[in-house]
């Protein structure tokens, strides 16, 4: 996971600006105003403003329900956007701003005007090859949350195993039709329950079922491969199942 993740983080260059070096990705643009406000054990007090139209913002064609303005000051910080989605990724930078040095937290003073670059920012967990817990995954989403990657894609059926359960073919999940991490694989209230968890998130899961090739766990549980009229026929059912399940 954590080679994984520095992938992530090698997506972003440094921010040029000291005390601001933790913000990833870098906004579109940081006025700092070269304070550093202490921080009490108690919450920062922001004043939220969800408004029609962010002022000063370029008119861009897509993103703007990301858009926001954050300002920092000694007496509070504010958040302008034009939806809750907005107001999240502002929380995402404002997390950043908190610095830590030693027993002293102190947050950077500054005005922040964002919205993305990409309409999509994504990041792709292969389940299929080798398997993870579901609180793994979990942590993987939050911590990708973040730095406001808004898509978990992830990869459920490979050769090495079928890692979504079925209620209506279980042989998908018996350990004899596993190449690697034998019959472990995730329930559909699993499945169901990371969906909920990157709904509340902002992220949308994507999930990969592999057709017709990356399929030899489906053609050891059934004997058959998947672009013959039997394996078709079961496939349907499975679909089915899936877009049930998400």
């Amino acid at each position: 996971m954590i080679k994984k993740l520095f992938y992530v983080y090698l997506l972003f260059p440094a921010v040029a600006l000291a005390g601001l070096r933790q913000l990833l990705p870098i906004p579109q643009t940081v006025t700092p105003n070269g304070q550093q406000y202490p921080l009490s054990a108690s919450t920062l007090l922001t004043d939220i403003a969800t408004v029609q139209l962010v002022p000063d913002l370029p008119q861009i064609p897509l993103n703007k329900d990301e858009a926001y303005i954050l300002e920092v000051t000694r007496d509070k910080v504010r958040i302008t956007a034009i939806t809750a989605l907005g107001v999240y990724r502002a929380h995402q930078s404002l997390q950043q701003l908190v610095v830590q040095k030693g027993k002293k937290r102190y947050i950077e003073g500054c005005t922040i005007t964002d919205y993305p670059a990409f309409r999509v920012r994504g990041f792709m967990q292969d389940a299929g090859r080798s398997y993870l817990s579901i609180e793994e995954l979990k942590t993987e989403i939050a911590l990708l949350a973040q730095y406001k990657i808004n898509v978990f894609h992830w990869h459920l059926t490979e050769n090495e195993g079928w890692r979504l359960q079925s209620l209506r073919y279980p042989q998908l999940n018996a350990a004899e039709n596993y190449e690697r991490m034998p019959a472990q694989y995730y329930t559909l209230a699993e499945a169901k329950e990371l969906v909920e968890f990157c709904r509340q998130r902002h992220v949308m899961l994507i999930p990969e079922i592999d057709m017709p090739g990356h399929s030899r766990a489906f053609e050891k549980a059934f004997g058959t491969s998947m672009q013959t009229e039997a394996g078709i026929s079961i496939l349907k059912n499975l679909l089915d199942e899936v877009c049930e399940t998400f």
